[in-house]
């Protein structure tokens, strides 16, 4: 794998000399395009997981799960439209085989157990006063704002206070999170109820210092279990220092992809696809080179033939 001090010199070259939080940009952009173009080895990875009320939340380094075995049984997966279709389980019956759901993206670990006040842990002074914004319903279903002034503002800003995660007297009674958006911190932010569950409240996510809409991928399983294997597909995250890591093995095509997008920029369209198809045909020689010579046998579910035998009333 490569690191963004690897390449900056060329990409200052092709990009022109600009300011780094805009190099970084268009470095981000160059990866992103060549991470699109298949299943990278490098961008592969496998994970094992605990179980909570048969629901995963899934990390953040997390962007497609690939496939997921269920405390050792290979499990088959479905989308968040097969609770719909006529031939399947619907939301009151179980499938008698293992299989896993897809049931969207999150703002937070968990939900809430219990309406309950929001308060922000944080693990360096520096962070005090910095933006944490939830954005929800409050226990009457009305949408939750903060007064700033004379005016009102969409969300509840969370006090971010070093030492005292302690909600103010006018804090509202949260129902429903439905979005999070956090500045860039120097260390982590933690998110907690206080709802009266436990003498901790809810722990609701650990916020890494450069998460700043914060989205869990999870799944739910149809089988309780205490630990599940993931195989997924690697989140291509934002650079924001030259010492991050590129979860690529080519360095040349990585540089052909900049000037594609350079060529884009300028509107040079023609040029910008020899670029990229260049780039991509180096990428997948060098998988090719990294790839085992192993091949997966086409997978038969038997219970799909039979209608109605898959489920348990």
């Amino acid at each position: 794998m490569l690191n963004v001090d690897e390449i900056w010199d060329e990409a200052s070259e092709i990009f022109g000399h600009c300011s780094e939080k805009k190099l970084l940009r268009w470095i981000t952009d160059s990866v992103e395009l060549l991470a699109n173009k298949g299943e990278i080895d490098a961008l592969v990875a496998s994970v094992d997981l605990c179980v909570t009320d048969r629901c995963i939340t899934l990390p953040r380094e997390v962007e497609t799960p690939l496939a997921v075995n269920i405390g050792g049984h290979p499990a088959l997966g479905r989308d968040e439209l097969f609770s719909y279709h006529l031939n399947g389980p619907g939301d009151f019956t179980t499938t008698c085989d293992w299989s896993w759901t897809n049931v969207g993206s999150f703002p937070t670990y968990r939900d809430l157990v219990c309406p309950g006040k929001l308060v922000a842990f944080l693990d360096s002074p520096e962070d005090e006063g910095k933006e944490l914004r939830v954005f929800g319903f409050d226990n009457a279903a009305r949408p939750l704002r903060t007064r700033r002034g004379t005016g009102w503002e969409d969300g509840y800003l969370v006090p971010t206070i070093y030492g005292y995660p302690l909600p103010d007297s006018s804090a509202p009674t949260v129902a429903r999170i439905t979005s999070v958006r956090k500045a860039v911190t120097v260390a982590n932010m933690r998110l907690s109820s206080l709802d009266g569950s436990s003498q901790t409240g809810t722990l609701l996510g650990i916020y890494e210092h450069d998460e700043t809409e914060p989205r869990y991928r999870r799944i739910r399983l149809n089988h309780s279990a205490e630990w599940a294997r993931l195989m997924f597909r690697r989140r291509s995250l934002e650079l924001r220092s030259r010492y991050d890591r590129i979860f690529l093995h080519s360095r040349p095509a990585l540089l052909l992809a900049m000037h594609a997008l350079k060529s884009y920029r300028q509107t040079d369209i023609a040029a910008g696809v020899q670029f990229e198809a260049q780039a991509t045909r180096l990428l997948s020689e060098r998988e090719s080179v990294l790839t085992p010579p192993v091949s997966n046998p086409v997978q038969v579910d038997n219970r799909a033939a039979s209608l109605g035998h898959d489920t348990l009333e």
